[in-house]
Parts: C-alpha cells; sequence; structure tokens
C-alpha cells in the first residue's frame, strides 16, 4: 500500500522549528563574541599601525615625532620659520598649529596613516567617522601648505577648518585620544622614538578625565564603555613607545611606572600598594601638573585636543605644565 504522506505534520515542523531556535540561541552568543574579539584584535593592529606611522615619520626627523607647528611654520620661506607676522613661535615651531586636527591632517598628507585606520571597528560614536572629504590636491609645500587646508591658527578657530577634524563635540575623525601635542615636558620628553615600554602614546579613548567610578555619571553616560565591553566598565587598546599594544579594563596599567608625590605637594594619601611618596598614573588624567619635575615628565596623558592653547594673538609661548585639557581637548 502507498504512504499517502506527502509532507511534514505541524507538529513535525514545530519540532525542526525548536531546535533551530534552539540551535540559534546556543550559537548567536558565540557568533557575538567572536565579531567582538575580531574587532577589538582589528582595532588593536590599528593602534599599532598609527603609532608605527609615527615611528616611520620620525626615522627622517632625528626620532622625533610629527609636529604640525615643525611641519608647517608659516614663513615667508617655505617650510622654515622666519618669524614673520605675529607667529607664536615655541619649541614646535608655530604652536598655534599643534593640535589633533592638524597632527592628523599632516600625517594623512604625507602618507604616515590614512583616513580609515584612525577610525576603530568598534566606534559607537555617530560623531566619529572616516574623513571622507581630504582634498590631496589642496597641499603645496612649495607654498608652505602640507595638509588640507592649512589653518593657521589651529583646529577652525579663527580661520578655515581643516579637511581633518577631531572635535567630539561635532565632527571627529579619529576614535583614537593621544598625548596632547603643545608645549610640555612630557611633550619634550615622550614625543619621540624614546622605546620606552612604560609610557604611552596612543590608545582607545575614555570618559572625561580618567573617570572610573560607576557611580559617576561622566562615566556611566560615556559611549566609550560601548566600544569593546558592555556599559559598565571601560575596556581599550593600548599603544606604549615601544610599540607594543596592551588591551585591559584599567586607567592604571601595571607595566606604567609610579608618579613622584612630594609631601608637600598637596597630592594624593598614599595608595595601597604603591611607594611611599609615590602615586599611579592614570592614563587620561593630569596627574602631574603643579607636581615635581620628575611628574610632569613621567605623566601620561591622553585625550583628543582639538584646538591649541596657544591662539593667533598670543606672545610668545606658553609652556603647558598644570591643565585638565579645558576647552582645547575633546570627550564624550
Amino acid at each position: 500500500m502507498k504512504n499517502k504522506h506527502k509532507g511534514f505534520t505541524l507538529v513535525e515542523l514545530l519540532v525542526v522549528m525548536a531546535i533551530i531556535a534552539l540551535l540559534l540561541g546556543l550559537l548567536l552568543p558565540a557568533l557575538a563574541k567572536a565579531r567582538a574579539t575580531a574587532r577589538q584584535v582589528k582595532d588593536g593592529t590599528q593602534v599599532k599601525q598609527i603609532h608605527q606611522g609615527l615611528l616611520t615619520a620620525a626615522s627622517s626627523s632625528g626620532g622625533l615625532y610629527p609636529l604640525p607647528g615643525t611641519i608647517n611654520h608659516l614663513g615667508t620661506v617655505p617650510g622654515r620659520h622666519t618669524g614673520a607676522g605675529s607667529q607664536n613661535v615655541g619649541p614646535g615651531g608655530d604652536e598655534r598649529q599643534n593640535n589633533h586636527a592638524n597632527l592628523w591632517g599632516a600625517m594623512i598628507g604625507k602618507g604616515f596613516v590614512n583616513a580609515q585606520i584612525l577610525v576603530s571597528p568598534a566606534e559607537v560614536s555617530s560623531r566619529i567617522v572616516p574623513c571622507a572629504t581630504y582634498n590631496f590636491n589642496r597641499i603645496n609645500p612649495s607654498a608652505d601648505v602640507y595638509w588640507d587646508p592649512i589653518d593657521a591658527v589651529g583646529g577652525g578657530t579663527g580661520g578655515p577648518i581643516t579637511g581633518f577634524q577631531a572635535n567630539l563635540d561635532g565632527v571627529c575623525n579619529t576614535s583614537y585620544a593621544a598625548m596632547p601635542v603643545d608645549p610640555s615636558i612630557r611633550r619634550g620628553r615622550e614625543w619621540r622614538n624614546t622605546g620606552n615600554s612604560q609610557f604611552a602614546v596612543i590608545s582607545n579613548r575614555a570618559p572625561r578625565g580618567g573617570t572610573f567610578a560607576n557611580t559617576d555619571t561622566t562615566f556611566i553616560n560615556s559611549k566609550t564603555l560601548k566600544m569593546h565591553g558592555g556599559d559598565k566598565e571601560w575596556d581599550g587598546n593600548t599603544g606604549y613607545n615601544d610599540n607594543h599594544i596592551e588591551f585591559g579594563s584599567t586607567f592604571y596599567p601595571t607595566n606604567v611606572a609610579e608618579l613622584d608625590r612630594a609631601p608637600q605637594s598637596g597630592g594624593p594619601a598614599n595608595q595601597p600598594g604603591v611607594s611611599a611618596n609615590k602615586f599611579l598614573d592614570n592614563l587620561f588624567k593630569n596627574d602631574g601638573g603643579g607636581w615635581p619635575l620628575s611628574s610632569r615628565c613621567s605623566d601620561i596623558f591622553l585625550t583628543i585636543q582639538r584646538t591649541s592653547i596657544n591662539p593667533a594673538t598670543a606672545a610668545g609661548t606658553l609652556m603647558i605644565t598644570n591643565w585638565d585639557g579645558g576647552d582645547q581637548c575633546s570627550w564624550d
């Protein structure tokens, strides 16, 4: 006798669907974890590539990392400062140029990095996008123009906005925090190829000022918490001056040297597990301002610097030893 059944029964279909749903429920979390791990690894690779670009640039400038103010001096002689006009001349050349918008714009212009690797694959902020409008045709060394376009003041203040922007309150073309490039003791010591495995120069950005208390709204509301993990803890890749990358959840990495704390400086009390008259270095806070010289040299401070602290009308150069970023820095 022929079997009259030509298909699955409703019960059989429901069983198959239940099995598929069960398998998806088991596999999706693993797939999501695998994707997150892949993003984290790719992000770490990009941090390493950006720092490698700095190292490559330093190889032709005596070991110094690029400074927009030394790349473009806005002098009457291309590539060389001549003291013309109201230029604010310091150890970084025309200090008005020294901010992260001009830094990465100059790095792109010279081919040391590209716009894509400056945005993390784990980026969650809609304000951060790769710079798609960079115009290489505007670069003209004979006219003293080395990135798109040259801004005599820096960061779009009092002049045209550069092709590359670094302002988290507006448009930002980078996900990464780096050492401020205004004149400072830390810049003179570590904005160069030192091979220092204890000093960080670039990282995934973090909540404003290195705030990490889960009761602080600055921390709780920061988009940076969602880049590599959940929304309760910051995770990020940090690049050090020997070009090694570390992925971690702390603003106080164990390989970073403790900072000197003189008893009369009014600093924090001794911390558990920290040597007497020492304190831990927060990667995203200017710990060293107003402290002993040894601290100001060693203090790591990473941020996105949207403008220079040296305006067009400034006379001379302001050496920065005690600032928390103020209006010069971007956070989210």
